[in-house]
């Protein structure tokens, strides 16, 4: 199974950077160029169009995530949606997050007003979660379901027992760097709410993302659905993006999706392994559930050896991370790791 001929830029260039900027398919540039050309030619026909169909992309949507319809809200990106979700907080909560998580994530927290309590990043973290929450009382946890510098998953059976635990603690997500590598049902999730950026693992190019809720969110933060839809939806959206976001989950659906979520794990699983043979240990590799995000404590001048050697990675966090993605193929991996190899002789 090949995807070079959908994703031209696989052509000149071995690619492990989906965490940065997922590629874009050859199939989603010939459907936005041919979808722009509504609004070239028909004027105001391509907004009213946009908006006829709103409901339906928020079906779509629902349908990739199994979520429910009427809680499913298409947004511009992550930083807007999750601003969106912390507003309906009541100032003055508690909220536990992660010193280290994603900025725009954090910067949204600290913006507004909260009291906000850091843990820093650990491989147990889950026990450092617990642990806080038994020492003070949290009205919400904010963490990336993968941490974008480490890779990192939380663990969701460990937020299941919170849920049960903790009956009125908000678990909130930043599904970013999840959502297009595995499968997820939002409506058995432990999460009460994600917020989830379609230009990485989606690979539906820039302006798009979602905003799924659950009931409970509404109940606990004495909110409702019709207002949180009418706060996102003032002014207007990015129509282009809206349909390249139900686009893109459409092809991941047309290529068995299920099928592709496999192929990711074997090419990630494979790479963490070749990796590990070679002594460049993976940064939390001992955890039973991995992420499509492998980092390795390194100079930045190995990814500068890497890049004349045209491959794209990238440098987070002191880590260099490689993220895997069900394009990438065996022969990359071992082309990534002869020119590791030699590197790590110099």
């Amino acid at each position: 199974m090949t995807f070079h001929n959908d994703f031209p830029a696989l052509k000149s260039c071995t690619y492990f950077n989906t965490a940065y900027v997922g590629l874009m398919s050859q199939p989603l540039y010939d459907f936005r160029t041919n979808y722009e050309q509504n609004y070239l030619l028909n004027g105001d026909q391509y907004k009213i169009e946009a908006y006829d169909q709103l409901d339906n992309t928020h079906a779509s949507i629902a349908q990739f995530v199994e979520s429910k319809k009427e809680q499913t809200y298409f947004v511009s990106n992550f930083s807007v949606g999750i601003r969106y979700v912390l507003d309906s907080i009541q100032k003055g909560s508690n909220i536990l997050c992660i010193k280290d998580d994603y900025h725009s994530l954090v910067d949204a927290i600290e913006e507004r007003d909260f009291n906000h309590f850091y843990l820093t990043m650990e491989e147990r973290l889950e026990d450092k979660i617990d642990q806080a929450l038994a020492q003070n009382k949290y009205d919400a946890l904010v963490i990336s379901i993968v941490q974008y510098t480490n890779g990192l998953k939380i663990d969701f059976d460990f937020l299941d027992n919170l849920r049960e635990q903790y009956p009125q603690l908000l678990i909130i997500g930043d599904a970013t760097q999840f959502i297009g590598t595995d499968h997820f049902n939002f409506s058995n999730s432990p999460f009460d709410a994600v917020v989830c950026s379609g230009y990485k693992w989606l690979l539906a190019g820039f302006g798009n993302g979602f905003i799924v809720l659950s009931d409970r969110f509404f109940e606990l933060t004495n909110t409702n659905g019709e207002t949180f839809h009418q706060k996102v939806f003032t002014g207007h959206f990015n129509i282009l993006g809206a349909a390249s976001l139900v686009f893109a989950m459409d092809y991941l659906t047309a290529h068995d999706f299920g099928q592709l979520v496999e192929r990711n794990k074997m090419l990630s699983n494979t790479l963490r392994k070749e990796l590990l043979n070679i002594g460049w240990i993976p940064k939390f590799h001992q955890r039973s559930s991995q992420s499509s995000i492998l980092s390795i404590a390194s100079e930045e001048e190995v990814l500068k050896s890497l890049e004349t050697s045209n491959v794209r990675a990238a440098y987070r966090g002191g880590y260099l991370r490689f993220s895997v993605h069900f394009y990438n193929t065996k022969n990359e991996i071992d082309q990534l790791i002869n020119i590791l190899k030699e590197v790590n002789q110099i």
